[in-house]
């Protein structure tokens, strides 16, 4: 059963839920009921023998790291023995992409492999920082595991995650998280079923395979892939809300961006932000400690162009994700140029009627990285 893809697994969904609703309506702490629920769902999503086997192995072996580290962190703050956890961490996901070429290497592969992934290495860097001196088994299984989010996000922190559930909310709190969650359900529902799959079937499918077709080809595909993706992130918000889990929103009006640095705060926030934190800052600050280059832009212009290279191979291992992440990066490097070198282009941002211009402009911009992510030019 893959999540949020049909009646049946609304109506398991709804099922699943029902019990957690009534905690939630009675004023109960949801923590054991929402663990209880996430088991249920990942016994039916996982529901092959290999599948079930796989995810245990995979979340024993994270979950072990993880503990591991705890354990060393208070001998040892060696950054190299951090790096060494993260590898280790990142071996599943890494042999997952790297079987496009050795189809043996299937075997490591996982539905929402990429996000409990990332999932683990938030809560080791934390440890390395020193914001997580202390974990709870169960807690931290809930938050790797969490079956709402698992298949396309968002993602979440560990803290974040760790404080809602902690909570007991009154029931008249929980009635508002249970509405906006319903509500958020079925937009995102309608997004992705009725808007995304209207677009896909009678647009970009039709699209001929000459220069004005992919043109519109382009258009059509920024469309649908707004419209799945949201929806699926909507979905999965809701399905969270009702489990009292407030999870962070993924996309805020991204066609209103003015520019590319704009457009990432706002278009899939949480992955952007967690590269931002564990990958842009890490290297910037990294290389500003040890003297790496002399001028402290180039820090910044290779920290986009490395953060965004791995945005791109995060998707997988093949040319157009590659180049997709490269165009990126070059345009975070340009964007940041205009941003410090030319006061018109400040000036021009607070502007209305230009920001109209400005407007268009980025979402062309993005509009051909995704034409690159789709594989059509190549």
């Amino acid at each position: 059963m893959t999540p949020y893809s049909g009646l049946g697994f609304f109506f398991t969904l709804a099922l699943a839920l029902l019990p957690a609703a009534i905690a939630g309506l009675r004023g109960k702490n949801l923590r054991v009921c929402g663990f209880a629920v996430t088991a249920v769902m990942l016994l039916l999503i996982f529901d092959t023998p290999r599948k079930l086997l796989t995810l245990a192995l995979f979340w024993t072996w994270q979950l072990a790291l993880i503990f591991s580290y705890l354990h060393v962190r208070k001998r040892s703050e060696k950054r190299c023995v951090l790096w060494i956890f993260l590898l280790l961490s990142l071996l599943p996901l890494i042999f997952t992409k790297l079987s496009v070429f050795v189809k043996e290497l299937s075997v490591f592969s996982m539905l929402g492999i990429s996000y409990v992934s990332f999932r683990a290495v938030q809560i080791l860097v934390e440890i390395y920082d020193g914001h997580l001196t202390k974990l709870c088994p169960l807690d931290v299984s809930y938050f790797l595991l969490f079956f709402p989010s698992i298949l396309s996000g968002p993602l979440d922190r560990y803290q974040r995650f760790s404080a809602d559930l902690q909570k007991t909310r009154s029931p008249e709190d929980y009635e508002a998280l249970l509405r906006e969650g319903l509500w958020r359900l079925a937009t995102g529902a309608i997004y992705n079923f009725v808007l995304g799959n209207l677009i896909w079937q009678y647009w970009v499918s039709c699209m001929p395979d000459t220069l004005l077709g992919t043109l519109g080809y382009m258009y059509g595909y920024t469309l649908f892939m707004f419209f799945n993706f949201a929806g699926y992130s909507r979905m999965a918000i809701g399905t969270a809300y009702l489990l009292g889990i407030e999870q962070p929103e993924n996309f805020n009006q991204p066609f209103r961006s003015v520019d590319m640095k704009d457009f990432w705060s706002r278009w899939h926030i949480s992955l952007s932000t967690f590269l931002r934190d564990y990958v842009y800052t890490r290297f910037c600050m990294a290389a500003l400690r040890g003297k790496w280059f002399k001028e402290r832009r180039t820090c910044s212009y290779l920290g986009y162009i490395l953060t965004m290279l791995v945005m791109g191979l995060w998707h997988g291992l093949t040319g157009a994700y590659l180049v997709y992440g490269a165009y990126h990066g070059l345009l975070m490097c340009a964007n940041d140029i205009l941003d410090t070198r030319c006061k018109k282009f400040k000036a021009l941002k607070k502007d209305p009627r230009a920001g109209w211009w400005l407007r268009l402009l980025t979402l062309h911009l993005f509009s051909f990285g995704l034409l690159i992510f789709s594989g059509r030019l190549f």
